[in-house]
């Protein structure tokens, strides 16, 4: 099974606009490798972290911290890092995160139903603390402390690719609103500021900018319909980030221009009233900016311009280059 992204129509604001057809197997741009073998897409993260980061920026790009299945895949992936840049080793989607020792996958499976060739003398446990698995690049795997930063490779199976055709993206939860004419997802998973920011990037979209009232009063709506209340955890209840920040004593969105420009600048009451202290942007539940700390964890939305157009997001917020 394979994706083919099919060419449609979508009317909106009196603009007909088609979807161009997608010919090749296909999940996102950036995952450029693609294995017949095991009908999977790849990834290589050269931005070295630590187990527990590299396995959520998978998840978030909508994909898993690959792990190799058998000697074949295992071979694949060593060459395509050595393409792209030389790593000694990396991350597979392997540790023992309950009982040392007891490898288990990404998915639950003991290491024994997987690709598990040792290097000599391995796994040892070093120390008592190595719960974590490298794959070298002789193909053997060595065991390591789960904090130590290494690179990684993310893997998407062709078979759980579920195609969000109004917003052209492997995304299902992103919503399309034809009166806005964009996509918006809401995170029930609090963050801070900048890693909302990256988790919005990393699923091909940005911290939503409120650009008129009609907008403000949609994501208002989006924040009522969203199943929060039962979320759990430290974290500022009654505001989403978004996608404004204070710089140079200047409230600007993400795209560059500033606030005071845009087609919404309704501050809640009293606001902005932190200082040098709160210097990114949110809104409370009603819909009004707030400023708030860049470390406060919340809830955040994400936004998709529908890229049919060349320079969408041009055409709303203009060329950054005009306000550096």
């Amino acid at each position: 099974m394979f994706l083919i992204k099919f060419s449609f129509l979508l009317i909106s604001a009196n603009v007909v606009i088609t979807f161009g057809e997608q010919s090749q197997k296909f999940f996102r741009s950036d995952y450029e490798k693609y294995l017949p073998e095991t009908d999977s897409f790849y990834k290589v993260h050269g931005l070295p972290k630590t187990f527990d980061r590299a396995k959520e920026t998978c998840e978030i790009e909508g994909a898993e911290l690959f792990y190799p299945v058998d000697e074949d895949e295992a071979k694949a992936m060593i060459t395509y890092w050595k393409e792209k840049q030389f790593f000694s080793s990396i991350y597979i989607g392997v540790s023992a995160p309950f009982v040392p020792e007891v490898y288990q996958t990404i998915h639950g499976a003991s290491i024994d139903t997987v690709y598990n060739k040792w290097a000599k003398g391995e796994p040892n446990n070093h120390a008592g603390n190595e719960h974590c698995l490298t794959l070298l690049d002789d193909t053997t795997l060595n065991d390591i402390n789960c904090d130590t930063t290494k690179s990684f490779i993310c893997k998407k199976r062709a078979s759980a690719i579920h195609w969000n055709l109004l917003c052209d993206l492997p995304d299902k939860r992103y919503e399309y609103v034809e009166q806005l004419g964009r996509c918006y997802k809401f995170h029930t998973n609090p963050r801070n500021w900048t890693e909302a920011f990256r988790a919005c990037n990393a699923e091909q979209g940005y911290l939503a900018i409120i650009d008129s009232q009609g907008e403000a009063d949609h994501l208002v709506n989006v924040t009522k319909m969203a199943k929060k209340d039962d979320v759990e955890g430290n974290y500022l209840r009654g505001a989403i980030h978004l996608g404004f920040v204070k710089k140079n004593s200047m409230w600007r969105s993400i795209m560059g221009r500033p606030l005071k420009s845009l087609g919404y600048k309704t501050w809640g009451t009293n606001q902005p009233d932190g200082g040098d202290r709160e210097n990114c942007g949110s809104m409370f539940f009603n819909g009004k900016l707030n400023d708030i700390g860049c470390n406060q964890q919340c809830f955040f939305i994400c936004e998709r311009e529908i890229p049919l157009l060349e320079n969408s997001i041009n055409l709303r917020f203009g060329d950054y280059d005009d306000v550096q």
